[in-house]
C-alpha cells in the first residue's frame, strides 16, 4: 500500500511540474497562416540571435571573446533547431533548407552577421525561399553564494554554498518570404540550475505549423 501511495504522489509531482513547464508558452498563430503556408515549398532556419547575461556574486573572469560567443552561440542555436526538426520532416509538405547552404550563401550575399539590417523579404530572396525562421535565444545566469553557520562542539564554523540559476527563454518566428509578415510566433522560457534550450527548442518544434 505504502508502495503504490508513493508512486501516486511522483505521479501528481510529475504532472504538476510538467504543468509548470508548459505554462510559460506563448504561441501567436496569424489568421492567414494555414492560406500562406499551403504556397509554401521550401523554408530556411537563419542563424539565431542571442543575449548572453552573466551576473554573480563571486568575483570570476569569463573566457573568450563576448561577440564570438554571441556568434558561435547563436550557429549553435540554429543547428539544434534543425537537427530537432529534420526528423519531423517526412510530415512536413515543405522542404526545409539545409543550415550549411543557408549560412553559405547569407555570406556570399553579405549578410551573415548583419541579418538585423536587412528586411525578411530580402533575406528570403537571397536564399531562394518561401519562408524563413529566425528567432532570439537568452540566457541570464545569476551565481549566487549562500552563507550558512553552524555550531558543533561549541565551534562555530561558516560555511558557504554556490548556487546557480539559469534563466533560458527562445523566440522562434516564421515570416512569409514574400511580404515579410510574421505568420507565427513562439515564446517559452524556463528557470533552473542549467540551460534548458534543448527542452525549449523541442517543444517549439512539436508546435510548428507545418507539421500535421
Amino acid at each position: 500500500m505504502k508502495k503504490y501511495f508513493l508512486l501516486l504522489i511522483a505521479m501528481t509531482i510529475g504532472t504538476i511540474a510538467n504543468a509548470q513547464l508548459f505554462s510559460n508558452k506563448q504561441i501567436f498563430n496569424s489568421p492567414d497562416l494555414k492560406k500562406v503556408t499551403e504556397k509554401h515549398q521550401i523554408i530556411a532556419i537563419l542563424p539565431i540571435g542571442t543575449k548572453l547575461s552573466y551576473r554573480s556574486q563571486i568575483p570570476y573572469r569569463i573566457e573568450g571573446d563576448e561577440n564570438t560567443d554571441r556568434i558561435n552561440t547563436g550557429l549553435a542555436i540554429q543547428s539544434r533547431f534543425f537537427s530537432y526538426i529534420l526528423p519531423k520532416s517526412g510530415k512536413m509538405k515543405i522542404e526545409i533548407q539545409d543550415i550549411e547552404k543557408t549560412n553559405l550563401l547569407l555570406t556570399r550575399a553579405g549578410m551573415d552577421n548583419r541579418l538585423d539590417q536587412y528586411t525578411k523579404e530580402e533575406i528570403a530572396k537571397a536564399l531562394g525561399v518561401d519562408a524563413i525562421v529566425s528567432g532570439l535565444y537568452e540566457k541570464d545566469t545569476f551565481i549566487s553564494e549562500d552563507r550558512s553557520t553552524t555550531d558543533s562542539a561549541a565551534v562555530i564554523r561558516h560555511l558557504s554554498k554556490t548556487s546557480i540559476s539559469v534563466r533560458t527563454a527562445t523566440t522562434f518566428t516564421l515570416y512569409d518570404g514574400q511580404s515579410g509578415k510574421q505568420l507565427w510566433r513562439y515564446y517559452n522560457f524556463f528557470t533552473n540550475t542549467a540551460d534548458q534550450a534543448d527542452y525549449l527548442i523541442d517543444v517549439a518544434v512539436r508546435n510548428f505549423p507545418y507539421i500535421k
